[in-house]
């Protein structure tokens, strides 16, 4: 008996232990998000108000070819197979052979980026009066294409940042990895401070300060992982059954990773059709909606993964299922306000956070808030099909979000055909309409299929999403009532006053209720911030 209670009392404290590592590096890596955000949006600012609009127009297109590509080759292959694959590894004690199929994958990873950046800067001049003769109408192509052949080698030095990334985090390394993406950021700002203007040659020279920023960021992301990195070695030994596994289980998730980026392009050729130019609108209105979708849904997901992934190797299902219960719900539990407050105050978020000189008119103001009610509720939709995303990476059933990516890719096509192909002056809030349609039903074709497994799927979420929606109630009362003070501040201080005033009173009737219905996700996530705290003091 007394063994038994021994042994009972280790192995809570060793779970205990393990949920506040858990909730430390969660806590690390959303302060770090949050910092990577905060510069990330201070980028679009400056963008939004140092650009002229066609310049505005070409540096947002750019961008669009060298993301793919690399979410093609690379985004998915970090979470879909390096990480989890990594981490298995670890918790079953063949980390040197687990490591060594990941040195092979990012051998050959760089040997095939490096052909595919060298030939895409050969072609790109080709491709975009193609996909946006808009730009080729308005004289701006040849800028845009020239941008996007400046911008192709930074993706090579961000796939060998991200693959770094991905080793640590199999290590579950946070802390080394959370900072990473403030550094970069900060360097693309200081660029943008210094080189942007209303040329064509300012922004060649900003493209040009955003590669060399990617080119820092490899750095500090080599030197802080340098402990574990030491161990790759550069091999193309293609037999290696390790890789093999690695390699046809990343496949799937590389291209549903490329749908992502395809259905933007789809999105970004459907606006190109519009009389008002939409580019730089479109990506004003993603970096406010993926302000909390980032911080809160990316952040708790990239810690449940590896962690996940291990109790899955080791067949302990019920640490699993719960483990993915509290990921799911802590993230919504903050991505749901966010979405309330996007719906409420579009105009005012929208002006408060662009509006930083005349340059930034009152029509792209309007048609910016127009579109990010639309894409407001993609802040949770998201934050579903991230996380149910990396519980399938975790489960290594990658051909999943494959699949509803391709069914995420149908919809958006057919959305976009319907609403605005065919139709004669339709508006722009169609366009995240079609998104969001296309995001909900591959969220329900990603949770429908979780579900099949009983001993997997989460636990109480009817319980959680009705108390959740009650708490979004008295937030939006709380708001609208606010919003029905007439009080329209000019001054930028007061304009950002007035709306931290409507914030803090509305998410604060949003946590009080909370707190009224005793949502263990509230006392979750003051435990969080509170032991970090005392920690520091």
């Amino acid at each position: 008996m007394i063994h038994k209670h021994t042994s009972s009392n280790i192995q809570s404290s060793t779970t205990q232990s393990s949920d506040q590592g858990i909730a430390l590096a969660t806590f690390l890596v959303i302060i770090g998000l949050i910092l990577s955000k905060m510069t990330g949006f201070l980028r679009d600012v400056l963008v939004g108000n140092q650009f002229s609009e066609l310049i505005r127009e070409s540096w947002s297109t750019a961008f669009l070819i060298p993301d793919f590509i690399f979410n093609l080759l690379v985004g998915g292959s970090i979470s879909a197979a390096i990480t989890p694959s990594l981490a298995r590894s670890i918790k079953t004690g063949d980390e040197k052979q687990g490591f060594r199929s990941v040195s092979i994958f990012i051998s050959t990873a760089i040997v095939v980026m490096g052909v595919v950046v060298v030939l895409a800067m050969l072609l790109v001049g080709n491709i975009f009066p193609i996909l946006y003769p808009k730009q080729f109408k308005l004289g701006i192509v040849e800028a845009t294409s020239t941008s996007a052949r400046i911008l192709f080698p930074q993706i090579f030095f961000m796939m060998l940042a991200a693959f770094s990334i991905g080793i640590l985090n199999a290590y579950k390394k946070f802390t080394a990895t959370a900072f990473g993406p403030v550094v970069y950021n900060t360097f693309v700002v200081i660029s943008i401070a210094l080189f942007a203007g209303d040329t064509v040659r300012s922004l060649y020279m900003t493209v040009l300060g955003v590669m060399c920023a990617a080119i820092i960021y490899f750095c500090f992301q080599a030197i802080v992982g340098r402990h574990y990195l030491k161990s790759f070695r550069f091999s193309l030994n293609l037999s290696d059954p390790g890789f093999k596994s690695l390699f046809w289980m990343a496949v799937p998730i590389l291209v549903s990773s490329s749908i992502i980026q395809v259905n933007r392009i789809i999105l970004s050729y459907f606006a190109d059709a519009f009389d008002a130019s939409l580019q730089n609108p479109i990506q004003n209105a993603n970096t406010l909606w993926q302000l909390p979708y980032g911080i809160f849904a990316v952040g708790v997901g990239s810690v449940m993964l590896p962690s996940l992934a291990g109790h899955f190797a080791g067949k302990n299902f019920d640490k699993a299922s719960q483990l993915l219960s509290s990921s799911l719900k802590s993230a919504l539990f903050m991505t749901i306000p966010m979405m309330g407050f996007l719906i409420l105050m579009p105009t005012d978020i929208v002006r408060a956070a662009f509006r930083w000189s005349s340059v930034y008119t009152d029509k792209h103001i309007e048609i910016t808030a127009l579109l990010l009610t639309g894409y407001a509720a993609a802040t949770v939709i998201h934050t579903i099909v991230f996380i149910f995303n990396q519980a399938f990476y975790a489960i290594g059933k990658t051909k999943v979000p494959f699949y509803s990516g391709l069914i995420s890719l149908a919809v958006t096509i057919t959305m976009c055909t319907v609403l605005i192909g065919l139709r004669d002056n339709p508006s722009p809030i169609l366009l995240p309409v079609s998104y969001i349609t296309a995001g909900s039903v591959c969220a329900l074709f990603l949770v429908v299929y979780y579900f099949k497994n009983r001993e997997l799927r989460p636990r109480e979420l009817s319980r959680f999403i009705l108390k959740s929606l009650v708490c979004l109630v008295g937030l939006g009362l709380s708001v609208w009532l606010l919003n029905g003070i007439d009080y329209q501040p000019e001054a930028k201080l007061m304009q950002l006053t007035w709306l931290a005033v409507r914030g803090v009173v509305g998410l604060g009737i949003y946590m009080a209720i909370a707190w009224l219905l005793k949502m263990p996700e509230l006392t979750a996530f003051v435990r969080k911030v509170t032991r970090r705290f005392k920690r520091v003091v």
